[in-house]
């Protein structure tokens, strides 16, 4: 078998050594993360859905704000049918009455509808902030797919072209007498497999296009989606601040106002006082020659013998216990999942570590070491295919281990955002 190595010809040698090249169709222009952000803002129905439940919540200011409107009443009766409209509206056959009330609001509830509405008001902009936190996530998430689609698509194809190019050595061997038919066909089969990777490779990449371009709201094509080479650019800029994640704010916020809102339900129970001032003015008649002019002022109070607001307390009660379990369960489960990205970005960092130090170094310098050897027959055309193969194997691993580490930091950062 050495000599046969030793006789190989250049075609079978440059098919068998790794491709530093493959022709290419050209690239779309590469999209940065930030780039798409900027897209996802605008494009996002989550985003907008929060942006106007924000603007509902700051119309809810002016109605929570608004005092009660003072009513007026007209009337006129008649007090002489047979003569009525003969003598104008002031003097005729007519008693007119004008009146106006007023509701007069008390037990501070205008206070409390608007404490609680301005409170809605900041839990819906932290709402928004949260959506746009997971918007992000989901972002980065798919940017991250389709730049780990990208590099496997490519080394698949590397590695298909080498096997199809290997093949075809192997046949001119074969008819040439210098390799046995079964270890043709090994290559045939060989090459095949890999070419079919190469197809799973290109459609994983297709999908990652179309799900980046569905999250971006089809702003833009699929066919030109393409990332940046820099795994750095999916981790977003460290925050500023160090408040709050919106979706705590929100819950912190949303138990204030479901303490107002309680307090409004007790409120209830002070008696609002409705004021009402009436001027009368009755004509002259069959049974009174003058006209007559009347002033009156009343005062009416609710009186509660049938209900007293009970349920509306009970239910603001309830609602307090239930925001303030939510406040609870919700810093827990900030705690806990900053914990476990801390721990994830740990593992993927020592993982990334370990293949970029001793995995992928170890594979390219057992591949020059079988270049050299197969060069001078000292090794199987199989053993060095296995450790060509070995090496794209470790170059995928590696690929995969970046883009597990740039995850895992970017959803730590994220997990800790604050608005």
């Amino acid at each position: 078998m050495s000599l046969q190595l030793r006789s190989l010809p250049a075609l079978l040698l440059a098919a068998l050594l790794p491709l530093t090249g493959l022709a290419q169709s050209p690239a779309p222009e590469p999209l940065e993360l930030a780039a798409a952000e900027r897209i996802l803002l605008d494009a996002n129905p989550a985003i907008q859905q929060a942006r106007a439940a924000q603007a509902a919540a700051r119309a809810g200011i002016d109605m929570a704000g608004a005092r009660p409107n003072p009513q007026l009443t007209l009337g006129s009766t008649s007090t002489d049918p047979g003569r009525a409209g003969t003598r104008g509206f002031w003097n005729s056959w007519t008693d007119n009455t004008v009146r106006v009330d007023q509701l007069v609001e008390r037990g501070n509830k205008r206070d409390l509808r608007l404490a609680a509405a301005d409170l809605n008001l900041s839990a819906s902009g932290a709402d928004l902030a949260n959506t746009i936190r997971l918007a992000r996530i989901d972002l980065a998430n798919a940017w991250l797919d389709l730049r780990v689609a990208r590099e496997i698509r490519r080394i698949a194809n590397e590695n298909a072209a080498l096997a199809q190019r290997a093949a075809d050595a192997a046949e001119v061997r074969g008819k040439a007498g210098d390799l046995a038919g079964v270890d043709v066909a090994r290559f045939r089969a060989d090459a095949a497999r890999v070419a079919n990777d190469a197809l799973q490779a290109e459609l994983a990449h297709a999908r990652a296009r179309i799900a980046l371009a569905q999250l971006l709201g089809n702003r833009v094509p699929s066919a030109q989606l393409d990332t940046s080479d820099d795994w750095h650019a999916a981790a977003p800029a460290p925050a500023g601040d160090t408040g709050e994640r919106p979706d705590l704010l929100a819950a912190r916020q949303r138990t204030q106002q479901a303490s107002a809102l309680r307090e409004l339900a007790r409120a209830q129970r002070t008696r609002d006082v409705s004021v009402g001032i009436q001027y009368e003015h009755a004509g002259a008649n069959a049974n009174n020659s003058y006209s007559t002019t009347s002033y009156g002022l009343s005062v009416s109070v609710p009186l509660f013998i049938n209900y007293d607001y009970r349920g509306e307390i009970a239910r603001s009660e309830a609602d307090y216990t239930a925001a303030e379990q939510q406040l609870l369960a919700t810093r827990a489960a900030v705690s806990n999942e900053q914990a476990r990205l801390q721990a994830e970005v740990d593992a993927s960092r020592a993982r990334h570590e370990r293949l970029r130090d001793v995995v992928l170094p170890a594979a390219e310098k057992a591949a020059r070491g079988a270049d050299v050897a197969i060069q001078k027959g000292a090794m199987s055309l199989t053993d060095y295919l296995d450790t060509q193969r070995s090496l794209r194997s470790a170059r995928i691993e590696a690929t995969l281990a970046r883009a597990e580490l740039a995850r895992a930091g970017l959803l730590l950062r994220l997990a800790g955002d604050t608005p």
